[in-house]
């Protein structure tokens, strides 16, 4: 117990070096050319598509699953 009271004591309080993330945001700036707002689009898209992409192969599966387990003659009906 008292190691993990030393390792929250011994962390720094900054969760990273400001002038790093500052040289970091500059050079993609610099090279994708983009703004703010085009990084928060494509970060709430793919945050969007995550679960619309779980959610079509669960359907597909299941799908495939009820044609798999139907009696031999007999098509499900969509």
């Amino acid at each position: 117990m008292a190691a993990f009271f030393s390792f929250i004591l011994a962390h720094q309080s900054g969760a990273a070096d400001s002038e790093l993330l500052h040289w970091i945001k500059e050079r993609l700036d610099q090279i994708f050319g983009t703004g703010p707002w085009v990084v928060v689009a494509v970060m709430g898209l793919i945050i969007i598509s995550i679960p619309v992409f779980v959610v079509v192969v669960y359907l597909l599966q299941a799908k495939r699953r009820s044609t798999a387990t139907a009696p031999p003659g007999q098509e499900i009906q969509e």
